[in-house]
């Protein structure tokens, strides 16, 4: 009788003998994914040793085999080898080192803490959904969606290694979504803004004179283009063309900050299918000439540099901002500014804002460098509270009254 030939990844027989030194030796022999046969020799202290020994270097020859985790491990196990593949990526270019450390603080500060220690085996769509409904009780939203994403991303590692057979943060309930932001600036706002700038801490005595112009600019130029705070003081001399009609930019590029490379400036937007080339309103032009004329003739020079030159930073940018909403937080509510939503998105959503009133969803989309309308209606267009009177003269005509 013909004796069946061992699957790939499995060992066959066995032989175990006791040495002299009272160590154990185990003799076996598998075969790998392409049917090459291999031959296992070890030695080790028990016999139970020799033999698990054997079975490990045989599954090791098969992608079948068992991978780096198994039910038995805990949720802390499985956040270890997921981040240190996600790293991998990051370190290979397909992956930022910003969506890296994100991940990486989510996990450490939220997933971790609460549930790093529960089975693999252990963790059902029900115990999941109340571990993040906790968390969406104990926290905020934001933190609860972004540990809902993470668990959720960690047990899709675990079902390709074999330690789940699905992914139980799929069934779990939808979360809320955080408030939606709805103020969005009008002409008349933006010019008394400007004012402000111009005129803050003109008087004072406790020091330097914060950059206003920086805020000026950068306000003029965001809300003239739909850019992100880190997209606009990443702007260079070669990013810019003022002798063309009408002025044009190219966003190509962001200013990200991560403990691995510190501040730098990323050679492509956000997404990178969102490079693109916007021609410049009046105000945006004039702004991107006073940059110019501050900056260096380098054609990599910054719009926005500091005094070394290099990029200015998302974070600086935003502190100066917000030291000039605290010190004119009433001026600013006078003009009817949502104080608290006063931060540099407040341009870009007015910028889509004012842009899809005038021409439509369509034409406002693609200016943000979205792929999806509904991205742009959900998340940066403010909703009109009054109906275009035009659906009146509409029913008048087809009603006949």
């Amino acid at each position: 009788m013909v004796r069946p030939q061992i699957a790939a990844g499995e060992v066959g027989s066995i032989d175990v003998q006791q040495l002299a030194s009272g160590r154990y030796r185990a003799r076996g022999t598998s075969r790998d994914d392409s049917g090459a046969r291999h031959r296992h020799a070890v030695t080790a202290d028990t016999r139970d040793e020799a033999i698990a020994e054997i079975h490990r270097q045989s599954r090791a020859m098969a992608t079948g085999g068992a991978g780096a985790l198994s039910p038995s491990n805990t949720v802390a196990d499985a956040v270890e080898l997921w981040l240190s593949q996600v790293l991998t990526r990051a370190k290979a270019g397909s992956l930022s080192y910003s969506t890296y450390e994100s991940y990486e603080t989510t996990a450490r500060v939220i997933i971790v803490p609460r549930c790093g220690g529960v089975r693999l085996d252990h963790l059902t769509v029900g115990r999941c959904d109340r571990i993040l409904q906790r968390i969406l009780e104990e926290e905020t939203i934001s933190k609860a969606r972004r540990a809902r994403a993470v668990l959720s991303l960690v047990c899709g590692y675990a079902v390709r290694d074999d330690a789940l057979l699905q992914n139980p943060v799929r069934d779990v309930q939808r979360l809320p979504m955080s408030p939606r932001k709805e103020s969005a600036l009008t002409p008349a706002q933006i010019t008394a803004i400007r004012g402000l700038m111009q005129v803050w801490r003109l008087t004072r005595d406790d020091g330097p004179r914060p950059n206003y112009r920086a805020l000026i600019d950068g306000m003029d130029i965001m809300i003239g283009t739909s850019l992100r705070v880190g997209e606009c003081i990443g702007l260079r001399r070669c990013d810019v063309d003022i002798t063309t009609l009408p002025p044009t930019l190219i966003v190509s590029g962001t200013i990200v900050s991560t403990k691995a490379q510190g501040t730098h400036r990323k050679n492509s937007p956000k997404r990178s299918r969102q490079r693109r080339s916007i021609a410049l309103p009046s105000m945006a032009a004039a702004a991107v000439r006073r940059r110019l004329a501050l900056a260096e003739q380098d054609p990599e020079a910054f719009l926005f540099p500091t005094r070394t030159g290099r990029s200015l930073s998302v974070s600086n940018y935003e502190r100066l901002l917000r030291a000039f909403v605290e010190d004119v937080r009433g001026g600013l509510v006078e003009l009817g500014v949502d104080v608290d939503e006063y931060t540099t998105h407040i341009y870009r959503r007015t910028a889509a804002t004012l842009i899809e009133r005038a021409a439509g969803i369509t034409l406002a989309s693609r200016l943000l460098g979205h792929a999806n309308e509904q991205t742009t209606r959900n998340s940066y267009v403010v909703t009109a509270d009054v109906v275009d009177p035009v659906t009146a003269e509409i029913l008048d005509e087809v009603l006949g009254e």
